[in-house]
């Protein structure tokens, strides 16, 4: 079961991140364009890079040794693009997108707290059923012998 959301500001940097890739003029960016962008560096993972790794269902990161780390939304990544002196050029999200996919980070959050919050209950019930087992089966003990 995956946690990712459930990490002290994360969702939050996980919006101003859509937020910048959706409607920024360029379709990916480095680590310093977006602490550039955004005026800070993560406080829920090292850097961006790292974030975006960590939510492959929105953000995809070229990652090769050769070339500078690059993060852009998926769906911004696969849209349609024209070719403009070399440089494949997508059209900025349209709002309504943009604001269904912070719906999805925001739904992914809330399951993901309705989750751990389920084995909030499980455990204690849990212990609780393996204590009384273990006080059932004392019992029966001693009075066997």
């Amino acid at each position: 079961m995956s946690k990712e959301y459930l990490i002290e500001q994360r969702q939050g940097e996980v919006i101003a991140l859509i937020q910048v890739l959706a409607f920024h003029k360029n379709t990916s960016r480095s680590e310093e364009g977006l602490v550039e962008e955004l005026k800070l560096s993560p406080t829920s993972a090292k850097s961006w890079v790292e974030l975006a790794k960590s939510h492959p269902e929105l953000f995809r990161v070229r990652d090769e040794e050769d070339r500078t780390n690059r993060v852009s939304l998926v769906a911004r990544y696969v849209a349609p693009y024209k070719l403009e002196k070399g440089r494949r050029i997508r059209e900025r999200l349209e709002p309504s997108l943009a604001q269904k996919l912070i719906e999805v980070a925001i739904e992914i959050h809330d399951r993901q707290i309705s989750n751990f919050e389920r084995w909030k209950v499980i455990v204690p019930l849990l212990v609780a059923c393996i204590s009384a087992t273990a006080v059932i089966t004392a019992t029966a003990m001693k009075f066997a012998n």
